[in-house]
């Protein structure tokens, strides 16, 4: 049952047993986008709210019982500059007791969303998103809200001010990561993996030292090799055979590189890259520009 107040839209589920006790808020200026997160959502919290205009956000944080933020970071037609979605989490991070906060974007915003990670979100999605990392990226930001209401309030402001300062290239790896996930779940149909912490962090490590093309034929020989849905590091094989040592990535190099990437798969088709990319063509040209590609 939907209920619409003054500009919000109310997702009353019928409750099951295994939901989360949540209060999650919406706030995407596109009506198709909305219901649709709200249809993915309402499968796993107990209550959701959709906002379309983020004014509406100060009076319905007020009693300090909304647990997670997912919101856009660009509202109106032709703006695309990610300040509005900057503007809006500094105002709830503003609040004593703030939800956690999940910023939608583009390819194209990366870099705004990753600089939002320093701001105090605790994550970003990217659009068009994966239905199950969706979950678990708003599902993990949940959790963290639960973990802060039993600690005292000293030590989640020191460990808030700590997080501020996390660098933004290990999630923008891990967005480099799906995206070899991706490629070759497509090319060899086989299902989308979710991989476990210690997976992860060693591919994290791996493109973080450069060894991008480690990774990346990693992914395809577990692929090929296996068809879990749920990978550990006893599906992978890593190649330490060679001790040199790379110089580290920073956040370009791995974008540019991920350009570099998709360039060569479309045979530097700019049109099909900036779809890739989920960029506009202008977009991806001003970025060929900035790293001499």
């Amino acid at each position: 049952m939907d209920v619409f107040l003054h500009g919000v839209e109310l997702n009353c589920t019928f409750v099951k047993k295994d939901m989360r006790a949540g209060k999650i808020i919406i706030v995407d200026d596109n009506e198709t986008v909305l219901k649709t997160l709200r249809l993915i959502l309402s499968r796993e919290f107990k209550t959701l709210l959709t906002v379309q205009v983020p004014t509406l956000l100060p009076a319905l944080l007020r009693e300090d019982d909304v647990d997670v933020v997912l919101l856009d970071m660009n509202f109106g037609t032709g703006k695309q500059t990610g300040g509005e979605g900057l503007f809006w989490l500094d105002r709830i991070r503003e609040h004593n007791y703030p939800p956690e906060v999940v910023l939608i974007t583009a390819f194209g915003d990366i870099e705004l969303a990753v600089a939002s990670l320093k701001k105090g979100a605790a994550d970003f999605i990217v659009k068009p998103w994966d239905n199950e990392k969706l979950v678990h990226t708003v599902a993990a930001a949940w959790e963290k809200r639960q973990e802060r209401t039993m600690r005292p309030a000293s030590q989640v402001a020191y460990e808030n001010e700590r997080e501020r300062s996390v660098s933004g290239e290990t999630n923008m790896v891990k967005h480099f990561i799906e995206f070899f996930l991706k490629k070759y779940a497509v090319a060899y149909g086989k299902p989308f993996p979710s991989l476990d912490r210690e997976v992860q962090d060693q591919l994290v490590s791996q493109l973080l030292m450069g060894n991008i093309q480690v990774v990346e034929q990693s992914i395809e020989r577990a692929m090929l090799l296996n068809n879990s849905i749920q990978w550990t590091i006893d599906h992978f094989l890593f190649d330490e055979s060679d001790p040199v040592s790379l110089p580290s990535l920073t956040l370009e190099d791995i974008e540019k590189q991920f350009i570099r990437t998709v360039l060569t798969e479309k045979k530097g088709n700019l049109t099909l890259a900036a779809q890739q990319l989920h960029i506009t063509r202008q977009t991806l040209y001003n970025k060929l520009k900035k790293y001499n590609l």
